[in-house]
């Protein structure tokens, strides 16, 4: 007779105004499955309103906006919204209560009521849209990629840190809770020393789509590369990529392999024209992690144990793509970044998206030329990520171990 796994059930609470969270790891609580989720909404509040501005309404902005509405009430508000067709915008703004509608992107950066806005229009316009609101004090939070080389990257991050203001490339994975206990287990030594990082990603996606998202590469890989980053908390030393290119020499598929110090690896595929696995292996000497839709997880799985996080919201809020209610942990991290006055966040910093660019642009060469090579990561740390100091007990772990810039045949 068959038993079915045991499967746990965390309650991902999110934090309080004081920065401060109530996530717990008791491994004798294993009827956490019975408990109900908390209503968030219910939760008490005594911080800032952070005023919201969308640029541009879009399929994307839409769901952002849901994920916005499963959290505790007056820590989030949408004031102004802009689109090209007036329409549009009124009808976002009407679904939720936006009091400021534009069809200017310049008219939004000048609205006075607005702290930060929210950046999702074709990956090509996101460098000009962050530098257009940094130029007017507007703190940003940008979907992936910020910006399409690194060149461009390091000059809109510089501008960032010049005036000031917060800025952040939206890997929004990286703030949901499975993501944090999977650190968590890795520091811990659960797994062992990790080895090897696999992950596949694949739908089929339009000729003509596909070109407006820079290629298959950068609208799937970078999800592979992030986890990568994530799991290692260092710079890999070798990157290669081999792929296919369609007829206007954009990239369909892709295989990216990374190699980190210690004969650690990483190989993500990605495929434009067809349906792959879809799901991540973080491999380890002592055992593995799987996850499915690994860049919108809310399950990890074990040898021995599912674990579940289920969103706030539940199936109440319908989004138009799958997990994106998971956005409300990026939303509520930038929210404490900004009324912190940190410029940054530590669970994807500035360094982070400058060696992901520098990766990009590596990849994206080799991809051109139709060949496989290695090469040498050409990419400094200003700084290295500081060592974590989270403890065996504390699954909030979104602080990074130090970062090691190898390059080839000079010194740090």
């Amino acid at each position: 007779m068959c038993r079915p796994r045991p499967r746990l059930l965390h309650i991902n609470r999110f934090s309080g105004s004081d920065g401060s969270t109530d996530n717990t790891d008791n491994a004798s609580n294993s009827d956490n499955s019975k408990n109900n989720l908390e209503d968030y909404k219910s939760q008490p509040d005594d911080g800032k309103t952070l005023r919201w501005g969308i640029a541009p309404v879009s399929l994307m902005a839409d769901d952002f906006a849901a994920a916005l509405s499963v959290l505790p009430p007056h820590r989030h508000e949408i004031v102004s919204c802009a689109a090209a067709y007036r329409s549009h915008a009124v009808a976002f703004a009407d679904k939720y209560e936006v009091k400021n509608v534009y069809t200017s992107f310049e008219d939004l950066a000048r609205c006075q009521s607005v702290d930060v806005v929210y950046i999702s229009p074709l990956n090509p316009l996101h460098g000009e849209l962050c530098h257009l609101m940094l130029n007017h004090d507007k703190h940003v939070l940008c979907e992936k990629p910020i910006c399409m080389s690194e060149s461009k990257t390091e000059m809109l991050l510089r501008k960032a840190q010049a005036r000031g203001l917060f800025l952040m490339e939206g890997m929004w994975p990286r703030c949901v809770p499975a993501y944090h206990y999977l650190r968590h287990q890795i520091l811990r030594n659960r797994l062992g020393d990790v080895q090897n990082v696999h992950c596949t990603l694949g739908l089929p996606v339009s000729q003509s789509k596909l070109a407006l998202y820079g290629g298959v590469a950068s609208d799937f890989g970078v999800y592979g590369i992030q986890l990568a980053l994530w799991v290692y908390r260092e710079v890999p030393e070798k990157v290669r990529a081999t792929g296919k290119l369609n007829e206007e020499n954009v990239d369909v598929v892709a295989s990216i392999e990374l190699a980190f110090s210690h004969n650690r690896w990483a190989n993500i595929e990605v495929s434009a024209e067809e349906k792959l696995s879809n799901k991540a292996i973080v491999q380890g000497k002592d055992g593995c992690i799987k996850m499915t839709n690994y860049w919108c997880p809310t399950r990890l799985i074990t040898e021995d144990t599912d674990y579940e996080f289920p969103l706030p919201g539940g199936d109440e809020v319908i989004t138009h793509y799958h997990n994106r209610l998971g956005m409300c942990y990026e939303a509520e991290e930038v929210r404490n970044c900004i009324l912190n006055g940190c410029t940054q966040s530590e669970l994807f910093n500035h360094n982070e998206s400058r060696l992901l660019a520098n990766l990009m642009d590596s990849i994206h060469a080799q991809l051109g030329v139709g060949r496989s090579r290695e090469v040498y990561t050409e990419f400094q740390l200003e700084n290295d990520l500081k060592n974590s100091t989270e403890t065996a007990t504390d699954l909030d772990t979104g602080e990074a171990e130090n970062l090691s810039t190898k390059k080839k045949g000079a010194g740090a």
